[in-house]
């Protein structure tokens, strides 16, 4: 539909042809249609940096709250590396705590440390994409063909895929690569400081009601305070922006 302007009387008048038009073909990427699948839900966390750990915290603490709705077990993907001679995989899972990345928190017991990318989202009918956003590409190439039908995945990035061809949001790329729903939570939030259980807020976007009620019960705490709405796209703007 064509831009219009309000005149002075309340009757619409269009724009000077002189003006740009809307672009009607630009439209953002829909959702597929294939079904959600049906609860208990296995959550896969793909990222364990500072922010993953911190959504690994909340998160555990809410598949415990709401067995109905999830699989008590989540599992965070781990890049393995190397701390004073131990795999930092095997120290999370032992120690129940990030000591790299989120030192003095402890992560709840049923989160398990995974180094191999495809054993952490197997049979998993959540994903959580949580790492920095130009690894996300290589990521959802490696994912192909592995996930769960009736899968769907959230995105906790704040930054856009840049290509030759220009600029594309991180949800959309997900769903593109991996033919699954996307939703976004994004907020001015500092993951210490969620960790540490100072009062926060964030917004989730998804234009499915089931999904988005889904994501909510996933990260919404008493300390973590989360709105959900319809539109991906502008929370996700919010956020990068």
């Amino acid at each position: 539909h064509p831009l219009l302007l309000l005149s002075p009387t309340l009757s619409p008048t269009p724009l000077p042809p002189s003006l740009p038009q809307a672009n009607k073909s630009k439209k953002r990427m829909a959702s597929p249609s294939s079904p959600i699948a049906d609860p208990p839900h296995r959550v896969a966390i793909i990222g364990s940096g500072n922010w993953g750990s911190c959504a690994a915290k909340m998160i555990g603490e809410n598949t415990e709250r709401y067995r109905d709705t999830f699989e008590l077990e989540v599992r965070m993907w781990v890049f393995e590396e190397q701390i004073d001679g131990r795999n930092l995989s095997d120290i999370i899972n032992e120690e129940h705590e990030n000591i790299k990345y989120l030192p003095g928190v402890k992560l709840p017991r049923h989160v398990r440390a995974v180094p191999d990318l495809l054993d952490t989202v197997r049979e998993a009918t959540i994903l959580v994409f949580v790492l920095p956003h130009q690894f996300v590409r290589g990521i959802c190439q490696k994912l192909k063909g592995k996930i769960r039908d009736g899968a769907s995945a959230i995105s906790l990035i704040k930054g856009m895929d840049v290509t030759p061809t220009g600029f594309h949001l991180i949800s959309d790329l997900i769903t593109k690569e991996l033919n699954i729903p996307c939703g976004v939570l994004m907020g001015a939030n500092i993951a210490g400081e969620i960790a540490d259980g100072k009062f926060s807020e964030a917004t989730i976007g998804s234009p499915e009601p089931v999904l988005a009620d889904m994501f909510t019960k996933l990260f919404d705490t008493p300390y973590f305070k989360v709105t959900a709405v319809p539109e991906v796209g502008p929370v996700e703007m919010c956020g990068t922006l």
